[in-house]
């Protein structure tokens, strides 16, 4: 009974995958800026598409849940429980102390009435004791009356508590066909699964079940609706005609639908979206200048839907298989011409993408391009394999071309999990090997690793090391309106400890002897920025805030040195009209003993001002320059410039190309933003095969979640005093979401 019943739930589930809907294409937002937090590098991959969900959907974004974290939320649930149980225990004590008073207090209040009367005490004896045997056969047999139950009767269908509920059930004693009208509803209570129809039949002989005209199928708040639904119980299969079902973000059409054995098969179908939801594929801009920011008049909006007409994504695939697998979801699609508003783009004869059972991620068998500081400009195609280290764990190999200074070959592996990413690559080209990578270990706290790779030093800028592996706890808060209303306070820190390895490379036009220093550091930093000003007309494109900013890192090495840094300063970002700018400038103090120069010493001097300016000159048309400036002349190169990049961004504002060069770092930008409205895009498709369907977005992973153990709320009797009462405390959870998996 089990296998047939699951076609009421998995045909909504499978709509989530050809078409990548939010929850499919949702990442945890910490792993998203691992990408991007590198501003002078694009990354191994295009980052993964984050989603705006328009119209008022209350979808969130999914994360799973990093190891230490289910540690941590496993002892705490223990210690509280343990508590927990010892306040139970003393309230019980407690209990069976205050009932022995009274009974002393009852004995010594009787004595004393006893004795004032001048009469014998007398002693309560258990009543059982006092009946003789005809008293007790009566107790007895008031003990064992016996109490009828009155009500409905449902009819009982099948012995699998199948119950079918009808204005009208008649028999065919011919046929032995049970046959429900009027209303007819059957319930399923073990699946919690409810089918209704205008008519059904239900044949003894064959233990089929047939249900006619308007069929609707509910389960778990999903309804699946048809013209006709036949349920053969005895080899569990089912079918259903003209099947309409809506998921997510798609409706579902298939002419016909069936269940056979482990495989739900769909027929000459079509998934819509009917509702509106942004797809943002970017990067990061070079110099941290993300004009996107920018904020723009409807009116003046461009859209690549102004050019070429209708730009709904339309894919056509001849077969679209879907594999549940234990960890993973596997997606492929067969055949499948892709084709973006009128015009087709090319024909896919077979890709294949993996997913784990959280949609937090996805990776696909396409090929991938970009660039990398040391490795040069890559291109190559993707192969994606799915892996046992972490549940629904990918690895993705890519043999590739790079050109640094010529032309080589190397490769890419690309591994990805719900806490994990990690990318290394070598290309012979520059003959170098790049890693780089961070583990997610709780919320705030994770591991960053790398070789050859710019890696995140917070306002220090990226810093490229030969390698490092460190372990950060990176937090923050806010105070809101603390010297006026909307004038907030906020505040991070970020406490690092971790071994580094010196460049090998003088970077930035430095001319600094190479030390071969490898050592540990223990690095704590702290940013507090109190907002002085705001003001936001953004009707009229005029926007001004101000803000005090407060700087300070102390660092200890494994050699004894030392560095110190604290710097303060104001910060502006303003927009008038189409004329976007950020401005700061630091005064510094700092004493720099790091014995890894090459690696990060302090580079911007005693004053020093940074410049973000973005102008839009046309709809077609944007462009950025983002500059450091040493005005101190105490650098240690000696030039006034320490970042330098110029952008042109080209092309409407939901489909742009950009590219930037890297004067500092000598190096070519080149990224692409992508915001595509999934309004009005298909899937079409002659076939679609779900193997395991009972599998289907069902995680394997234990279910884990903060416990909190009510004491203020318990029954009034059991309660102790409020000076002896213990409570579980809930401290720092900002959204009771993150504690489960």
């Amino acid at each position: 009974m089990k296998k047939y019943l699951l076609i009421s739930s998995l045909i909504c589930l499978i709509t989530i995958h050809p078409a990548l809907s939010n929850e499919l294409v949702t990442s945890p937002s910490d792993l998203e800026e691992v990408f991007n937090e590198s501003f002078y590098e694009s990354p191994i991959a295009a980052p993964m598409p984050k989603v705006e969900v328009k119209e008022g959907s209350t979808i969130k974004p999914v994360r799973g849940m990093p190891l230490f974290k289910k540690v941590r939320i496993k002892i705490t649930n223990k210690i509280r429980e343990k508590e927990y149980k010892k306040t139970l225990e003393q309230i019980e004590k407690e209990k069976q102390e205050q009932a022995k008073l009274d009974a002393q207090e009852d004995a010594n209040l009787k004595r004393e009435l006893n004795i004032n009367q001048d009469e014998p005490a007398k002693v309560d004896v258990p009543i059982n004791n006092t009946f003789d045997t005809d008293d007790k056969e009566t107790v007895k047999n008031d003990e064992t009356k016996t109490l009828e139950l009155q009500g409905g009767v449902k009819e009982h269908v099948t012995s699998n508590d199948v119950i079918l509920d009808a204005d009208n059930i008649d028999y065919d004693d011919k046929n032995f066909d049970i046959i429900a009208t009027g209303s007819p509803i059957l319930v399923f209570p073990p699946q919690n699964v409810t089918i209704k129809a205008e008519k059904m039949i239900y044949n003894q002989a064959s233990n089929i079940l047939k249900a006619y005209g308007q069929v609707e199928v509910i389960r778990g708040g999903n309804h699946i609706f048809g013209d006709y639904m036949q349920i053969n119980m005895n080899e569990e299969n089912a079918f259903m005609d003209n099947m309409k079902t809506k998921a997510s973000m798609m409706t579902v059409h298939s002419r016909k639908s069936e269940m056979q054995g482990d495989k739900i098969i769909l027929y000459d179908g079509k998934m819509l979206s009917e509702d509106s939801y942004i797809l943002d594929f970017h990067t990061k801009m070079i110099g941290g200048n993300n004009f996107n920011r920018m904020i723009i008049d409807d009116e003046d909006k461009s859209s690549i839907t102004d050019e070429v007409g209708d730009t709904a994504i339309n894919i056509k695939a001849k077969d679209i298989i879907i594999n549940a697998k234990r960890d993973h979801d596997v997606i492929t699609l067969k055949k499948a011409q892709i084709n973006y508003g009128d015009v087709k783009l090319f024909t896919l004869p077979s890709i294949t993408a993996h997913t784990n059972k959280k949609r937090e991620f996805f990776d696909a068998n396409y090929p991938e391009f970009g660039s990398r500081g040391r490795l040069g400009m890559f291109l190559g195609p993707g192969f994606v394999f799915d892996t046992p280290l972490q549940n629904g764990s990918t690895l993705k190999v890519l043999p590739i071309l790079n050109n640094k200074s010529g032309l080589g070959v190397g490769g890419m592996l690309k591994y990805r999990s719900a806490t994990n990413y990690t990318d290394f690559a070598y290309g012979s080209a520059a003959d170098v090997f790049i890693l780089k990578g961070k583990q997610y270990f709780d919320d705030r706290l994770y591991m960053q690793y790398g070789a050859n790779s710019y890696m995140d030093e917070w306002f220090f800028g990226p810093r490229m090391p030969k390698y490092t592996a460190e372990l950060i706890y990176h937090d923050r808060g806010v105070i809101p309106s603390t010297i006026g209303k909307g004038l907030d306070l906020r505040f991070r820190h970020r406490f690092g400890l971790g071994y580094m390895q010196n460049n090998d490379v003088n970077r930035h036009g430095e001319s600094i002897p190479s030390a071969n220093v490898g050592t540990l550091r223990t690095r704590y930093m702290a940013e507090a920025a109190q907002s002085l000003f705001s003001y936001n007309d953004k009707e009229n494109l005029k926007i001004f805030d101000l803000s005090l900013v407060m700087q300070g890192s102390a660092a200890l090495y494994g050699t004894g040195d030392t560095q110190f840094v604290g710097r303060i300063g104001p910060r502006i970002h303003t927009q008038y009209k189409y004329w976007m700018q950020d401005i700061g400038f630091f005064a510094s103090a700092y004493q720099d003993g790091t014995p890894m120069r090459r690696y990060d010493m302090y580079r911007y001097g005693h004053a020093n001002v940074y410049i973000r300016e973005a102008l839009r000159l046309h709809k077609y048309l944007t462009v950025a320059w983002s500059g450091s400036l040493t005005m101190t002349g105490d650098s240690p190169n000696g030039e006034m410039f320490q970042e330098n990049s110029f952008i042109v961004a080209l092309g409407p504002d939901d489909f742009k190309i950009n590219i930037g060069y890297d004067w500092v770092r000598r190096q070519t930008y080149f990224a692409f933003v992508v915001a595509m409205d999934t309004k009005g895009s298909s899937v079409e498709f002659d076939r679609m095969e779900i193997k395991n369907p009972d599998r289907l977005a069902r995680s394997n992973e234990e279910n884990v979640e903060l416990k909190v153990y009510d004491v203020e709320n318990m029954s009034t009797a059991n309660k102790v005093p409020p000076k002896k009462r213990m409570y579980a405390e809930v401290i720092d959870i900002e959204d009771p979401d993150k504690e489960q998996i």
